[in-house]
C-alpha cells in the first residue's frame, strides 16, 4: 500500500490535467544502467518501471513521470546487487523517479527532456534527447543520460582497492 501511494504521490501532477493520459505498456518498458571499473564493466536493468505520459490535444508528449524500486536493478549477478541495494540505501532510499518539467520537440522525432531526477533522496535537475517513434499503435520513446554518483551524495564502492567510476549511464526504453 505504502508502495501505491508513493507512486500515486510521484505521479500526482500529471493526474491533475484534462489532457490525454497513458500508462507505460510494464511490458515493453525498461531502464537499465551501466557502471565500470577498472577490471570490468556491468549492467543492471529493471522490467518493473511505472510510469505515465501526459500527451497534448495534437497527440504529442506534454510530461512524462517514471519511477522503479532500485531493488528491481538486476545486473545477474546476486551479490553485486546486495551490495548496490547497501550502497544506495534501498531500505531508506527505495526508488528512483524522474518528472519532466518540459518536453519540447528538437527535429524530426526528436525530443528535449528536463526535469527533476530524485535518487538516494536528492534531487537534481537534469536533461537529455529522446526519439519518440510510433510503432503501430504504440509508442516508443528512447533515451539515456548520465548522472554522478557524488552528485547524489552516494560513496563509490571500492574493488581491490580501486573505485568504480563516478559516473552512472542510463539508458531507458518506455512504450505506451
Amino acid at each position: 500500500m505504502k508502495i501505491i501511494f508513493q507512486i500515486l504521490l510521484a505521479l500526482a501532477p500529471l493526474l491533475t490535467s484534462a489532457q490525454t493520459k497513458v500508462s507505460f505498456n510494464k511490458s515493453k518498458s525498461t531502464i537499465t544502467y551501466a557502471m565500470n571499473h577498472i577490471l570490468h564493466a556491468w549492467e543492471g536493468t529493471s522490467n518493473q518501471l511505472n510510469g505515465l505520459v501526459q500527451l497534448n490535444t495534437n497527440g504529442q508528449i506534454d510530461k512524462v513521470a517514471m519511477i522503479a524500486k532500485v531493488s528491481s536493478l538486476d545486473s545477474k549477478s546476486s551479490n553485486r546487487d546486495a551490495h548496490m541495494l547497501e550502497v544506495v540505501e534501498s531500505l531508506k532510499y527505495p526508488n528512483i523517479s524522474f518528472q519532466s518539467t518540459s518536453v519540447t520537440e528538437s527535429g524530426k522525432d526528436k525530443l528535449l527532456v528536463k526535469g527533476i531526477l530524485e535518487f538516494h533522496g536528492i534531487k537534481k535537475e537534469t536533461s537529455f534527447e529522446a526519439m519518440s517513434k510510433k510503432k503501430e499503435k504504440e509508442t516508443v520513446v528512447t533515451g539515456n543520460f548520465i548522472f554522478l554518483l557524488e552528485d547524489f551524495k552516494i560513496e563509490r564502492p571500492s574493488f581491490m582497492l580501486t573505485k568504480v567510476d563516478n559516473e552512472v549511464k542510463v539508458n531507458f526504453e518506455i512504450t505506451f
